[in-house]
């Protein structure tokens, strides 16, 4: 083949390849509305469940939230009772062992105090 057949092939091609590629640059243009439109409900799909589960796990850290709320207080009255049990205690107890409580409650007993003859001293 020749120089001009050549040209003329190139020029050609070059010519069905440029109005080649405008049908398809227009059947893209085409294909894309129709994949949106194919994709569209999926992506609302997709949006509303991350949306609904976004509010479920903010209601579910609320009610733990609450929840814990309720067992901190729950605690802290049963701390303070537990407190105020100790304090009744320790007041019974220091009753219990002053010496005039110690003194009635050996007398009710039938105890007495020794003999001034009968009470030894053990050296430390």
């Amino acid at each position: 083949m020749n120089a001009s057949k050549w040209k003329k092939l190139a020029a050609g091609s070059s010519a069905e390849s440029a109005s080649n590629t405008v049908p398809d640059s227009q059947a893209q243009e085409t294909l894309a509305p129709s994949k949106l439109r194919v994709l569209a409900p999926y992506c609302v799909v997709l949006a509303l469940l991350v949306l609904l589960l976004t509010g479920l796990f903010n209601v579910w850290t609320r009610m733990d939230q609450v929840q814990l709320g309720y067992e901190i207080s729950n605690l802290q009255t049963k701390n303070k009772e537990l407190k105020d049990r100790v304090r009744e205690l320790s007041l019974e107890l220091s009753s219990l062992e002053s010496p005039a409580e110690l003194e009635k409650m050996a007398k009710k007993q039938g105890l007495r105090l020794p003999s001034v003859g009968r009470i030894i001293h053990v050296p430390k």
